[in-house]
């Protein structure tokens, strides 16, 4: 398999772990999309070969180099493992050597963890991150085509960790190692407004067009009433009661679809922008909000409200050249909690009071919701 490439061509070089999970990542990304046969074949050879014949056992074993042990090529390696054991929602195929895979990828993580360290021999920084320092040398092979200039940082091995990370939350149900190296990644994106930069603020929750089930009607539905997708969130039905919303793409509509997938998929995204209750955040600031894009996370502070950095996304922005202000109105998510009270004897016409939080309360049928 060629692993070299400049404007000379493909080349071949030296076996390479990392360049041969690569090839395995994407077949493996084939099989599990559409079943395809010679995909599922390749990539457990070449998953078979890296578990049985190519591991490094310096440090331990569990672990793969080339001239070096890199972050970036191990990463490539555990998240080929990590994505056979784990799977990727919407995959209609489940790949059938999953087990080994498993223990492979579980037994690297370990490796890595156990390496972690701000001195070699580790793959991952004491903070668990992985960082790269590309040495002081120009590649002239390359010229004008850099991939990454003498003395910078690489983020290469970071972003494939990234992939590794995330199978390492779908296996082991602990998000707090993707989340920490995804804010990592996404730091710079984050503005951050203390509490000098707000010349004032105002919150509200906004509760008008909630939806916590969503229909679509699609194709022939007048004639066939099994014509139609449902998205919704339960437990906002169980908090709530149901609000529904419906969307017509049946014949006679104005737009109609006959596609049911994509019936599913509108009622999912509609439901995902319509669900969630919002806090809303207008707050006005100087100039430097005028930076601001819309979509971009927003960490506001302000010792009136309690906000300590709390993470807003940013959905409208007025800017006032005149008066040198800017107008920014910000959002996120709201959580309901139940309301709370001292328990007393009641009558079937008062109030009940509720000790616990949940449904093993006799009186949880009767709660309320405060904000």
């Amino acid at each position: 398999m060629p692993v070299w490439f400049s404007d000379y061509g493909f080349k071949y070089g030296g076996y390479d772990p990392g360049a041969m999970a690569a090839a395995a990542i994407g077949l493996i990304y084939i099989y599990l999309r559409n079943g395809n046969a010679t995909a599922l074949t390749l990539a457990r050879k070449i998953l078979d070969d890296l578990r049985i014949n190519r591991m490094s056992y310096e440090f331990g074993g569990f672990v793969y180099k080339s001239d070096y042990h890199y972050a970036w090529l191990n990463a490539l390696v555990a998240h080929a493992f990590g994505l056979a054991a784990t799977g990727r929602s919407g995959q209609v195929f489940s790949f059938p050597d999953a087990a080994n895979a498993d223990i492979q990828f579980g037994a690297m993580m370990s490796r890595f963890f156990a390496l972690s360290g701000d001195s070699k021999p580790n793959l991952l920084n004491a903070d668990t991150i992985p960082f790269t320092i590309i040495e002081d040398a120009d590649v002239w092979e390359y010229v004008p085509h850099y991939l990454m200039l003498r003395q910078l940082g690489s983020m290469e091995g970071l972003t494939l960790m990234l992939y590794a990370a995330l199978d390492y939350a779908k296996q082991s149900g602990s998000w707090v190692w993707f989340d920490k190296m995804l804010k990592f990644v996404l730091l710079e994106n984050l503005a951050i407004l203390a509490a000098s930069s707000v010349k004032s603020i105002t919150t509200s929750y906004e509760l008008r067009d909630l939806k916590n089930l969503v229909r679509v009607r699609y194709g022939d539905y007048d004639r066939d009433n099994s014509k139609y997708a449902e998205a919704k969130d339960q437990a906002l039905i169980d908090e709530l009661g149901e609000l529904p919303g419906d969307i017509d793409l049946k014949y006679g509509s104005p737009v109609i679809t006959e596609d049911p997938q994509l019936a599913a998929t509108l009622a999912e995204r509609k439901l995902a922008r319509l669900s969630p209750p919002r806090e809303i955040a207008d707050l006005e600031t100087w100039l430097e909000g005028a930076r601001l894009e819309l979509g971009d996370p927003v960490a506001v502070s302000s010792d009136f409200h309690g906000f300590d950095q709390e993470e807003f996304t940013l959905f409208a922005k007025n800017l006032s050249l005149d008066q040198r202000r800017v107008k920014l109105r910000l959002w996120r998510p709201i959580a309901y909690p139940a309301a709370w009270a001292v328990d007393d004897t009641g009558t079937a016409y008062d109030s009940y009071a509720i000790d616990l939080a949940g449904e093993g309360d006799p009186n949880w049928c009767y709660r309320a919701y405060v904000y």
